[in-house]
């Protein structure tokens, strides 16, 4: 919705603003790809050079904090998809809270909130978005009766990071041949999930024969064949970039040649830091800027480096096989919703808050890639280890043709506000 409309649908009687809701979707714009720039070599990259065998290698989070602010910052509640998406997380989130104890509680910038309080915010959200109340009777009650919580830029301009993605799609077959020699590989039985009080600074590792727990076997050591002769196989690529797509998104299809396929769903990690392969290539010249799906594409075109670059993210993922009809689960332990379910670092940022995404989005179109600004309501269901800081936010897409494509080029500043009852 363009902002002459906005603005003359504020001076509208409610009953004449209601004929155009809030929640429509807005028309795209357009805009040219990027175009392609020749490749150079990763032999003397000094970046790449100069890491240490434990270190992450991401994008830095873009801001520093989260921090309450006034209501008025609150943006007008437009939203670009329909109003069942933002019924179906409220639910999901009420759903959550009311399966934790009383006792439990969060951190939120500098307050704390318990069960009951988040459990009263979800119900009353729910009751609010349920009403169908025209815009501005909406946003006078969300900044009546809620405090607005922002992730703050250490630079002022309250700016995220926002990416996308989704449920991807992988041909493998269920047996290796001569091409198919990379497995998608069950979680190991010796994998340990790490706490705390371990004295870990790494999520998954394992205890070695000295009875230390140590970082499980990184990518290059899984295809050295550390992990061969214990039958953890799923299911066989011809592509390690192809595992590794399937890795950083969480969950996926594999698609057998016969039309057959299997779901998969994240089931634990290696314990190592997740290294960006796109952001060394780029920053170490050999690629220019591309969405993620033409990187993919890129480093399956590579023959016998392929292996090699793949390596370069030590971080593994481990998989369960999920019936087919289930649907991507986040780290909430429910349905992600495309469209409104966001990964975020819960060290900042809470699982099970709803709160409104500001940015600018890619949308699939006759002829490429057009752009536009949206407003979206979301919920915070899951996590991802690229998700760091809470300047840093991944907006799931679903699954399909144009999720790919769209998730695959989101890349976007943007602002999140989160909502607590008062």
């Amino acid at each position: 919705m363009r902002l002459s409309v906005l603005l003359l649908s504020l001076l509208m009687p409610a009953a004449a603003f209601c004929r155009i809701p809030w929640y429509a979707p807005l028309r795209a714009e357009t805009a040219l790809p990027l175009p392609d720039r020749p490749a150079d070599t990763l032999d003397a990259c000094p970046k790449l050079n100069e890491l240490k065998a434990d270190a992450g290698y991401s994008d830095e989070p873009a801001v520093k904090e989260v921090a309450e602010v006034d209501a008025a910052n609150l943006p007008l509640p437009a939203d670009d998809l329909e109003r069942a998406g933002i019924i179906e997380v409220l639910k999901t989130a009420l759903d959550y809270w009311n399966y934790r104890p009383d006792s439990m509680k969060i951190q939120l910038g500098r307050d704390s909130y318990d069960a009951p309080r988040l459990r009263a915010t979800a119900k009353a959200l729910l009751d609010l978005f349920s009403s169908e109340l025209p815009a501005e009777e909406l946003l006078k009650t969300l900044k009546s009766r809620f405090r607005v919580y922002r992730a703050s830029a250490d630079d002022g301009t309250g700016r995220t990071v926002v990416t996308g993605y989704y449920e991807a799609e992988i041909a493998v077959t269920k047996t290796p041949d001569e091409t198919h020699k990379y497995a998608v590989h069950l979680k190991p039985a010796d994998l340990v999930k790490t706490s705390p009080a371990m004295g870990a600074d790494f999520d998954y590792g394992r205890y070695d024969e000295n009875g230390k727990l140590v970082r499980h076997y990184s990518r290059a050591e899984i295809h050295s064949g550390k992990l061969s002769g214990q039958g953890l196989e799923l299911v066989w690529s011809a592509h390690p970039s192809q595992i590794m797509l399937l890795q950083i998104q969480g969950s996926g299809v594999l698609r057998f040649p016969d039309g057959d396929y299997l779901r998969a769903g994240f089931d634990g990690a290696n314990g190592h830091p997740f290294r960006s392969v796109q952001k060394l290539l780029i920053d170490c010249g050999e690629l220019p800027a591309m969405s993620f799906k033409d990187f993919i594409r890129y480093l399956s075109a590579q023959g016998p480096r392929e292996e090699r670059l793949a390596d370069l993210n030590p971080r593994y993922v481990f998989f369960r096989q999920r019936p087919k009809d289930s649907p991507p689960y986040g780290a909430i332990g429910r349905k992600l919703t495309a469209g409104r379910s966001i990964a975020i670092d819960p060290k900042y940022v809470p699982l099970g808050l709803f709160g409104l995404l500001k940015s600018r989005r890619p949308v699939a179109q006759e002829g490429g890639l057009g752009f536009r600004d949206f407003n979206r309501f979301v919920s915070t269901h899951d996590t991802g280890s690229a998700i760091r800081g809470p300047g840093r936010v991944d907006l799931f897409w679903g699954a399909g043709a144009a999720a790919e494509t769209e998730a695959s080029s989101m890349k976007a500043p943007g602002e999140l506000y989160l909502l607590i009852l008062k």
